[in-house]
């Protein structure tokens, strides 16, 4: 055995722990990272409350002013879409428990759409009644416009068979209009059954 080898067997080589670099590297940025968060948020403190006002108003801030007027524009308007008709009498509402929007010209002109809120249900019952059959009556002519019925859907109205009359609710009603007899800008009387309102205008 030669000196080298006597030597290595009287003093075992020591394991000798030696340092994964990629493991320091990465130990090195988590503590990094952990001081400046921090030094960002300071010890002990803590975290600050989201500024509610300015996150409301960042999006308005943010908008475009057409934008912005387009979308107050559409709402007047679909407002206006539901707003009570102001040439209705007072007395319809509080006999009929019904606010009357409109009488639209509509599907070409073949048909007429009689809309109105209900406000008291019980007082508005008689409206949705299926044996009462409404009309349109125009104030020029005098025709009479029924309500369409077909085979499978019935009537174009809602009725009360199954009680779900509901208050705040819009409903329609569809008269046909063959010929289209009756034009925008023309007056008509509504009558269903004793409730009857007049000089409504087509729109």
């Amino acid at each position: 055995m030669n000196a080298l080898a006597m030597r290595e067997s009287q003093h075992p080589a020591e394991t000798l722990a030696v340092p994964n670099p990629r493991a320091s590297g990465l130990l090195a940025a988590a503590l990094l990272a952990l001081v400046g968060l921090f030094l960002l948020r300071g010890v002990g403190a803590e975290p600050a409350p989201p500024d509610t006002a300015a996150s409301a108003t960042e999006p308005q801030s943010l908008m475009p002013e057409h934008l912005r007027l387009a979308i107050l524009e559409a709402e007047r308007q679909s407002a206006a879409a539901f707003a009570p008709d102001p040439t209705v009498p007072d007395a319809i509402k509080d006999r009929w428990g019904v606010e009357v929007i409109r009488m639209d010209y509509t599907a070409d002109g073949y048909w007429l759409g009689l809309r109105f809120r209900v406000t008291d249900a019980d007082k508005a019952l008689p409206l949705f009644d299926s044996r009462i059959k409404p009309y349109v009556q125009s104030e020029k002519s005098g025709v009479k416009l029924g309500v369409p019925s077909g085979a499978k859907v019935g009537a174009l109205r809602t009725t009360n068979r199954q009680g779900n009359i509901k208050n705040g609710k819009v409903y329609n009603i569809m008269f046909s209009n063959p010929g289209t007899q009756v034009k925008p800008g023309d007056r008509v009387a509504v009558v269903i059954g004793d409730f009857k309102v007049d000089q409504l205008t087509v729109k």
